[in-house]
Formats: C-alpha cells, structure tokens, sequence
C-alpha cells in the first residue's frame, strides 16, 4: 500500500469512441494514444437517461436517479404545469468532493454541471457550471482568484456557448465552439496551478456542443449534410479534437508525478435525424384529451394543418433568425418569433388535465400515468393503472419504423427496472427506449410537431449510452480495460479509493479495481470530519426545497432552450 495519491478528473462531456476511435488510428490524437497505451481505457456506459444532470449528478454521487432525485433538467413533481430547473440544492446525496472533505481532501471543481450553487464544504475551490444563472454572486467561492483568472484569460470567464449551425452558420459555430474549448483548457491550466488540490474535477462542455451541432460534418451521409460541401467544417472539426488532444498533453505534462489522471465522458454520441413525439401519439391514441372550447378546437385544427414550432423553425431559417432557436418551454421570450410561437401553437395550456390519462415529459422518451392524488389533477384511478400501462406497452411496440418495417421500440421500462431509492417515487411511470437512436424521443407536451414521426430540426448529434473511459498514472495498471458492466455510477467510489477515502455503503458504483495497481493504492483513512446527523452520507444543502430567483430560473430555461434541451 501507498500514501493517498492525487486524482485529476477531466470530463470529456459527450466524447464517444465512434470519433476518438477514428481519429486515434489516424494519429491525429498523439496524446489522447499515449494515455490509452500506458494506462487503461474502455467504455464507461451512462446511466438513463443520458442526460447531463442525471449523468453528472451520477458522476458526483456513485448513486442512480432514485436515491439522488435527479431525473431530467427540470424537476416537475408530477405536476405537468410546472417545473423548476434543477440545482445543487435538488441533489439529495453528498458530493464526491464532500465525502472527501470529512478526510481532509481538498478539492478544486469548475463546470461540473449540477454543481451550482456550491454546498458549504471545506477546502473547496469552485468555479460554477453552464446551470448557473447570469452573474451568479456565487458564481465562485473565491473572487479573488477568479479575478485572476480573467486576467489570465484577457477576457471575461464563459460558461457556456450557444453557437448553433442552423441556417447555413457551421463555420460561425465550429470557430465559436473551438474558442470556447481553448477558453476552457487555458482555465484548467491555470486553475491547477492556482490553488493546492488532492481532488481535481472539471468537465469541458465544448466536446459536447461540437457534436450537438455538427455531427453532420463529420458524417457526410447524414440527411443534413446531403448535397452540401462541409469538407472545410470537416476539416476544422477534426482539428478540434486535436486542440483537445494538444490540451490534454499539456495537462498531463503539468500533473504532478504521483497524480492519477481520468478522462471520461458521462455520455457518448451519434446522429440523430427524426423526431418521434410521443406526445402526439398520445393524443392520437386518445391518452391526451384536449380542452373543448372553440379556441382549443381552432389551435388544433391549425396544428393538424402543421402550425407548430416546427413550421416558425422553418421560417426562422428562411429569414436568417436560425440562430435564435425557439424556446419550447412556456415562459417569457425575449425574441418576437419566440412570442408568436408561444401565443399560435397548441401546448400543455390546452390540454384537459382532467380527462388526460397520460402524457410525456422529458427528452429521452418518459411517459407519466396522471394519476389520482399524485398529478393536481389526476384521472386514473389505483385499479386503473395497471391496465393503462399494459396498454401503453403493447401499443408502443406495435410502432414501426418508417425505413425498415420492423419495430421501432426497442423496450419500454417501468420505473422500478431502472431506479431504485427513497426518491423513485419521482421517476417516470415508462421509459421509451428507440431501438435506432438517430430517431430521437421527445416528449414536450407544447407540441413540437404535429407528425408522430417527423424529420429532426436544430441539433444534428444527441446523446448515446457509450461513453469513454482512459486513465494514467502510477496507480493505473498498464494496457488493462474496463469490465463489461462499468458505467459512470463507478467513478465516484474509484475515485475515493485513489484518494485513501472509503466510500459511504449506499453507492451503486464500484471501484475500478480491474484497472488498479493494488501495490498502489493508498491506505483507507479514518475521518477527520462526522457526517452531518441530518444526512447520513454528508453535510447539509442536499435535498433542500429552497427555490432560486423566479427571474434566475427563467433565464436558465431560456439558455436550455437555446442549446435544444427544451
């Protein structure tokens, strides 16, 4: 056994190895090679849905959605009408960070989704994520040096990017999205020499954007690119991955000799080309009743006749607003189209809640039963609801898929197939899996085309189950890989074990250990610090009901929006 050793995580949001694969053999990626070489690599399998919030929150606890509560973006407690963004304060489990810190491990962590705003921990660096609201106060535990920062960057921190390609703008896009992940690497070199660390955690959200918006560009057969010249935008995305890789040696160059370092992505990547939109579906089956007045009837004429958010997108691009996509939540708009299509299209406002047996709500394909005494206004009965999902499951595997014939529903799990915990009672009733991912579930109920089946607009890549996985480091056996069963819930109690931290008993993760030196591995030490009596596993802000700024909220939305997640 060793003394505990350092660990460097760097988060690799959305990288799959249908691009890393590639390009590797190709030497492009010298470093990103080196790494896999002498250390360990594999796939690291998400956990469902595939959705950053539930991913990373994974990442941070070891736990699944049921025990940490974290099920999508937005957290509507099986009220359809409403939702909140999701936060630090929604998460109802310790962080990895706060499991160490009662060990007296220090940690730096900047843009790890689900991180803001930071919980009180000692000896934490924080730099917040892409969920923080504009000009968060709290944006950093540390003004001073995030002046510093700036100063080192020559300009203002960014969080996020919204560059999109739509309507002819892929060069705009890729220059935007490689500067931001430039902006980012030059953040995490300075941060690791800014502070001391024995916990070092940052996700690159670049690496996720790129693929959203220009996967089409990398595959010339993908029904966007059909017809057009993108080898330049090719080109320059090829050349992204390698500023990645350059970033990557750079940092690996900089660790110090005892550091482990981890790569990995809470989630891979494909193409994806239509949209199926259970929500229409239900409609069309009779599980969604709408409003019977004359107003409803003649918004839903108009929406048979195609008036729906698909339809302004299109116009949008003619007019070369494209850029500004279309908010698919109901909130305020600070764009004209924007308005009109919140005020012309049908949406959740009218649907009969009180006939309506079910409905979807989400971005992987989850349908709620509107139970009696759960949702405000519940229809189905107890009895009632085994049927209804019966029902449900038979229905949705008799769907086709329009090329092959064959079915276009791979498997339709309930709730208890896939979480487990004090907070499963949060979880959808169904989740819809696709057996061909380029045809991307969506299940806002505002409508967003009127076809059950209909071709994708806006984001060109989405997100798939296979992530990756590389580590280094003289705690990391040599050419070894990842069992088949890893997933990301592994990282969390991996990473304590490198730091000599048990983990708590109620992880669903594992440690690694078939990737491990056991002559390297620390000691386990003994807490320096109890957890908190009220949380068994760490110190207050989990779970908390505090609600953020309604002003805060709606601008969090809004960005969703912007990057296509509502």
């Amino acid at each position: 056994m060793a003394t505990a050793t350092k660990v460097f995580v760097l988060g690799l949001d959305g990288a799959t190895w249908d691009i890393l694969g590639p390009l590797a053999e190709a030497g492009e990626l010298p470093n990103l090679s080196r790494v896999r070489a002498r250390g360990a690599s594999g796939t690291l399998r998400s956990i469902f849905p595939p959705l950053s919030p539930v991913a990373w929150t994974g990442v941070m606890t070891g736990k699944n959605p049921g025990k940490h509560g974290i099920f999508e973006f937005l957290e509507f407690g099986h009220d359809p009408l409403g939702g909140r963004v999701n936060t630090s304060r929604s998460i109802d489990s310790a962080l990895l960070w706060e499991v160490a810190a009662r060990y007296g491990r220090k940690t730096t962590a900047g843009a790890v989704p689900m991180s803001y705003p930071p919980r009180k921990t000692p000896g934490l660096n924080f730099l917040g994520d892409f969920l923080a609201p504009p000009n968060a106060r709290d944006f950093t535990s540390d003004p001073e040096l995030f002046a510093e920062l700036e100063r080192h960057l020559g300009e203002p921190y960014r969080p996020w990017d919204v560059s999109v390609h739509d309507g002819g703008r892929e060069p705009e896009a890729l220059a935007g999205l490689t500067s931001f992940l430039d902006h980012h690497l030059r953040a995490v070199r300075f941060l690791m020499d800014a502070r001391p660390w024995d916990l070092f955690v940052y996700d690159l959200m670049a690496t996720d954007r790129i693929q959203h918006e220009l996967w089409h560009a990398w595959e010339p057969s993908h029904r966007v690119a059909r017809g057009r010249d993108l080898s330049k935008v090719r080109d320059g995305f090829v050349a992204f991955w390698k500023r990645l890789d350059e970033g990557i040696g750079e940092i690996e160059a900089a660790l110090p000799a005892d550091a482990t370092l981890v790569l990995m992505s809470d989630h891979g990547f494909g193409p994806v080309e239509h949209f199926v939109n259970f929500n229409v579906w239900l409609l069309d089956r009779g599980y969604i009743t709408l409003i019977d007045t004359p107003y409803v009837r003649q918004k839903h004429w108009f929406f048979r006749r195609g008036v729906t958010l698909e339809w302004i997108y299109r116009i949008m691009a003619r007019l070369g607003q494209a850029k500004h996509r279309v908010s698919r939540f109901g909130g305020s708009q600070d764009n004209r189209l924007d308005q009109m299509a919140e005020s012309l299209f049908l949406s959740r406002r009218h649907i009969d809640w009180s006939k309506t047996r079910a409905y979807a709500q989400g971005n992987f394909g989850q349908i709620f039963v509107n139970k009696q005494g759960r949702q405000p206004n519940g229809c189905v009965r107890p009895e009632d609801v085994r049927p209804l999902l019966d029902d449900l499951k038979a229905e949705l595997a008799g769907l086709t898929h329009p090329e092959t014939g064959g079915p276009l529903v791979d498997r339709v799990y309930e709730a208890e197939e896939l979480y487990q915990g004090p907070n499963a009672h949060l979880a959808p009733d169904l989740t819809v899996v696709l057996g061909d991912w380029r045809y991307r579930t969506i299940g806002l109920h505002d409508f967003t085309t009127h076809k059950v089946i209909s071709p994708a607009f806006g984001p060109t890549g989405d997100h798939r189950m296979e992530g990756v996985f590389l580590a280094s480091g003289p705690t990391i056996r040599p050419g070894s890989s990842l069992g088949p069963d890893a997933t990301l819930l592994d990282i969390a109690p991996t990473v304590l074990r490198l730091l000599g931290v048990p983990a708590p008993d109620d992880l669903d993760g594992r440690p690694l250990l078939e990737v491990l030196d056991p002559s390297s591995l620390p000691d386990l030490d003994e807490p320096i610090a109890p957890p908190d009596p009220g949380d068994a596993d760490g110190p207050p802000g989990g779970g908390s009901d505090d609600a953020p700024d309604p002003e805060d909220d709606e601008a969090v939305k809004q960005r969703l929006a912007e990057l296509g997640y509502l």
